[in-house]
């Protein structure tokens, strides 16, 4: 995968990490954990509704999309497979409700890509969330 400093755009699909795990790495009594807890609340209440958990399409738990891309940005030797493909907001609401579609077809005809986020080593970024709140 190419660098988040080559200014490259990476985006995670379709992965989740276990409730477990982030009850466990929130619960840490540390100031950087009750600062993650505090932002991530709402978030979290939300992964664990009935009416998420039937939008989701990829496994069950929570899919906090913002920590995945900033863990990218400091180390994304944790990313194990990834795609560069040109993407699009569809806005008007037609078909996605303002969701990100992938554009494999290359009718876009865009110059500029992103790398989407297909796998991971959940083990090794599991590590580096909890190093990041002790």
């Amino acid at each position: 995968t190419a660098s988040c400093r080559s200014g490259l755009i990476k985006l995670i699909f379709g992965v989740f990490i276990f409730q477990s795990f982030c009850d466990e790495w929130l619960a840490q009594k540390t100031a950087k954990a009750e600062f993650v807890r505090k932002i991530s609340t709402l978030s979290m209440k939300k992964a664990r509704s009935p009416e998420y958990q039937k939008e989701i399409t990829a496994g069950k738990g929570f899919n906090p999309c913002d920590v995945f891309a900033l863990a990218a940005a400091v180390d994304d030797g944790f990313i194990t497979e990834s795609e560069e493909v040109a993407v699009t907001v569809e806005l008007n609401g037609k078909h996605t409700r303002g969701m990100m579609v992938l554009d494999y077809m290359e009718l876009l005809k865009k110059d500029h890509k992103v790398f989407i986020m297909k796998t991971m080593d959940l083990e090794k970024l599991k590590k580096m969330l909890m190093k990041a709140v002790m």
